[in-house]
C-alpha cells in the first residue's frame, strides 16, 4: 500500500516565504507543466493519475482554445475492501464548453492522508492560462495557497 500525505504542501494560511511553488516539465509527452504536489504523486509511483489527465488533454487538443480557465479533477479512493479509485473531471466555469469524464481504476494501491489524517479524495486543478505556453496542473491546496498570496498582495 502506498501511503501519501499531501499535508506537506502549502495550506491557505502558509506564509509566502514558507513555501515556493516549483514547476516541472517533462519530455514524456505531458501537455502541461505540473507542480511539486503533482510531482509527489509521480515520485510515489502513482503517475497513472497524471497519465490519465494528460491523455484527456491530448484527446482535446483540437479545442484547446475553448477550454475553461480551470478544469477540476477529483481522485476519490473507495474505503471498502475492493479499494478502487475514481478519477472525475468537470467544468465549473464555461457553460459553452460541455464535458465530463470519469474512469475507475480497480485494485488501487494508494492511501491518502492530510497531515497524518486519512482522507478519501484529493483535488487537482488544470489551468489553461493564455499567457502560458502550456496549461498547468497542481493540487487544489497549491492553487488556494497562490490565491491567498495574491489576495494579500492586492489588499
Amino acid at each position: 500500500m502506498t501511503m501519501m500525505d499531501i499535508g506537506q504542501f502549502p495550506k491557505i494560511d502558509s506564509e509566502p516565504q514558507d513555501f515556493k511553488l516549483k514547476w516541472y516539465e517533462t519530455k514524456k509527452g505531458y501537455p502541461f507543466k505540473y507542480s511539486e504536489g503533482v510531482h509527489y504523486f509521480i515520485q510515489k509511483d502513482q503517475k497513472w493519475i497524471i497519465d490519465e489527465i494528460a491523455k484527456w488533454v491530448k484527446e482535446r487538443e483540437h479545442c484547446k482554445e475553448d477550454f475553461p480557465l480551470i478544469i477540476d479533477w477529483k481522485l476519490k479512493i473507495s474505503s471498502n475492501s475492493d479499494h478502487f479509485a475514481t478519477l472525475t473531471c468537470e467544468n465549473r466555469q464555461n457553460a459553452d464548453f460541455k464535458f465530463g469524464f470519469m474512469t475507475v481504476f480497480p485494485n488501487t494501491d494508494i492511501e491518502l492522508f492530510y497531515d497524518g489524517n486519512p482522507i478519501d479524495e484529493v483535488n487537482f486543478c488544470l489551468f489553461n492560462i493564455a499567457s502560458s505556453s502550456k496549461p498547468e496542473l497542481m493540487l487544489e491546496e497549491e492553487w488556494m495557497y497562490l490565491r491567498s498570496i495574491a489576495s494579500r498582495l492586492f489588499t
